[in-house]
């Protein structure tokens, strides 16, 4: 079966499915991103802590500020100093060596590091909602864009599917754009793979027939997608 063809195939019977992977896999096999639960705050009750340094209370609430120039911040600087009974440019210092930047300049990286990423995950959205109209989705799952690298180190990838699950998992740290969207469609494949019943347990290992046709795929449509997407080529 050709690529377009399991795009567009529909589900059959179950007997008609497995006589599709019989005859698919043969001939194709010869072809060649701190998540949200890891980053989700201190996870404190919203009451202070005798316990709390001065400089992490000052860190939590710098990006609640609702301006961040620089009379605004010293104003919370010299409050959170009083209630600590010290002066504001004791904390500042301690701050500074504890973060190893000014609280101007920290809260600035923070701010930037948030429209990074809220502008990423607007980017995989529209690519997603793209590859699954190419790939007849009948489900669109959920992109998880994950910055822990632990996972992707431990689990040895880029990018993960449960089978059942509406969720993809996909790593985006220090990845250019056009690999993480690469990654995605790849994911995406194993998808539709799953609602096509293609994928039997233990068939995903590195250069299995269902991962040969993801690489492929992604390969493809990645390429198509760039030509009216040229930002992607970062």
């Amino acid at each position: 079966m050709r690529a377009t063809e399991f795009i567009t195939e529909r589900k059959k019977s179950k007997s008609r499915k497995k006589s599709l992977r019989r005859y698919f896999f043969p001939g194709y096999g010869y072809f060649g991103f701190g998540s949200g639960e890891s980053d989700g705050g201190d996870g404190g009750g919203g009451g202070e802590s005798m316990y709390e340094s001065p400089e992490h209370e000052l860190a939590k609430k710098l990006p609640s500020l609702s301006k961040h120039d620089y009379n605004t911040i010293d104003q919370l600087i010299r409050k959170i100093a009083k209630r600590h009974h010290m002066t504001s440019e004791l904390l500042h210092n301690k701050f500074k060596r504890k973060y190893k930047e000014t609280p101007d300049k920290w809260i600035k990286g923070k701010l930037d590091e948030a429209n990074v990423e809220c502008d990423l995950e607007d980017e995989v959205n529209k690519f997603a909602d793209w590859a699954s109209k190419r790939l007849n989705l009948q489900t669109r799952p959920e992109i998880e864009l994950s910055m822990d690298t632990e996972e992707a180190q431990d689990g040895h990838h880029t990018g993960s599917h449960t089978e059942g699950s509406n969720k993809v998992w996909v790593y985006a740290k220090n990845r250019n754009l056009v690999d993480i969207l690469r990654t995605v469609f790849h994911e995406l494949v194993h998808v539709r793979q799953g609602e096509l019943n293609m994928i039997q347990p233990g068939d995903s290992y590195p250069g299995s027939p269902i991962e040969v046709m993801a690489d492929a795929l992604a390969g493809k449509y990645i390429k198509i997608y760039g030509e009216q997407n040229h930002h992607i080529f970062q």
